[in-house]
């Protein structure tokens, strides 16, 4: 008799939303292991929320406009009489005409809500229409976001990947303090399941997590310095290459790249050039040698 726990949909959105318990965790794991649609699908949504996170996370940073704000703390005027239903108040005193019956309030409302959306896009459309004018009688071309530069190679997909999750208030989504499941899980997921010790840096293993690859997931570990600062470390399998690409630099993180046992990786932090390199030195020189028995 097949005594395997029975896995519904509404599981794998728990386990993408980081809802489920380590227990159920690990039969959804195990499930998606068995089932190679259901971890492309899994993946999938990853990167969806991953994409979504980089798009739309700036906007929750932006400061409200002054006027904004000044009808956020304004009173909200007092209410003029009743409020009108599909009944008619014919003896209401002052009433000149019948008032307005509901359904027609809700079609008024609805044109004026389609009246200012369709002004907003005809703003918006403006706007670029004279950004990219202005753009060409300079001869220059609009420059694409920092994400959708980055995303073509494993150092953008990296920097994507730690600006993500690095200060999500759950950056991590197995601790390292259960150090023998993040490597288990790692392991199985994505392949390598080192875990280099950086502490001479300064900077201490928080944990680890599953992030969206190109062909497969790629891993993403987590590393703090006292200061507060986070440093991760991204891989992802890929072929072997030849020089490794200069470092790259983008809204104050820096992210170095190399190459090792079938796997590109990649080291993205706020650090200066120094500290970046010589942490990346030092992962790069634990994640090429031969792993011990408990590692």
């Amino acid at each position: 008799m097949n005594t395997a726990p029975r896995i519904e949909e509404t599981d794998l959105h728990a386990l993408v939303d980081g809802e489920l318990d380590a227990e159920r965790r690990r039969k959804v794991d195990d499930h998606l292991l068995q089932h190679p649609d259901h971890a492309a699908l899994v993946e999938g949504w990853r990167r969806q929320n991953a994409a979504l996170r980089a798009a739309f996370e700036p906007v929750a940073h932006e400061i409200p406009s002054l006027s904004l704000r000044d009808a956020a703390l304004r009173a909200p005027a007092p209410a003029q009489g009743p409020i009108e239903t599909g009944a008619i108040h014919w003896g209401r005193p002052g009433a000149s005409r019948p008032a307005l019956r509901l359904d027609e309030l809700r079609a008024n409302r609805r044109r004026q809500a389609l009246l200012s959306s369709l002004l907003t896009l005809l703003t918006g459309a403006a706007v670029a229409g004279l950004a990219a004018l202005v753009f060409a009688s300079r001869g220059e071309s609009p420059r694409a976001p920092i994400a959708a530069q980055f995303t073509q190679s494993y150092a953008g997909r990296a920097a994507l990947t730690y600006g993500t999750f690095a200060s999500d208030p759950r950056p991590v989504e197995i601790d390292i303090s259960r150090r023998g499941e993040l490597v288990a899980w790692l392991k199985a997921r994505v392949g390598f399941a080192g875990t280099p010790d950086l502490a001479d840096q300064g900077l201490r293993l928080m944990g680890g997590r599953v992030a969206p690859g190109v062909a497969a997931p790629a891993g993403l570990l987590l590393y703090e310095r006292a200061d507060g600062a986070r440093v991760g470390l991204y891989f992802e399998r890929a072929e072997a290459s030849g020089a490794a690409p200069p470092p790259r630099t983008g809204a104050g993180v820096a992210a170095i790249e190399w190459r090792s046992g079938g796997f590109a990786f990649a080291l993205v932090g706020p650090l200066t050039p120094e500290e970046m390199q010589a942490a990346a030195e030092r992962a790069a020189t634990a994640v090429a040698a031969p792993p011990p028995e408990n590692r």
